[in-house]
């Protein structure tokens, strides 16, 4: 398990003031996480060992069929933006640079 003193180092290089309270919740989850990571890295490195992964696991990019469901969907969407240009939809930036 991390220890209380490696939880307030992390804090202090994150720049943050905990409480007693909120240093021993943060040492059991960032415990539980670290216990999953390792999990996660040796299954990697256990499936690397046997046979490296190759195949793309992505679906071809094709045009949807006439019977599919979806078909003709992509027009709806389209026409319910409210503003476009050429053929992309606008939206209204959210994301702000704090200065």
């Amino acid at each position: 398990m991390i220890s209380k003193d490696e939880v307030q180092n992390l804090a202090a290089l994150a720049r943050l003031k905990l409480s007693a309270g909120e240093v021993e919740s943060l040492q059991k989850d960032i415990s539980n996480i670290l216990d999953y990571v390792g999990q996660v890295s040796a299954f990697s490195a256990a499936a690397t060992d046997e046979k490296p992964l190759q195949r793309n696991v992505m679906r071809d990019d094709t045009p949807r069929a006439a019977g599919d469901t979806l078909s003709g969907k992509e027009e709806v969407v389209r026409a319910a933006f409210p503003t476009r240009e050429g053929d992309f939809n606008v939206v209204r930036k959210i994301i702000q640079k704090d200065e």
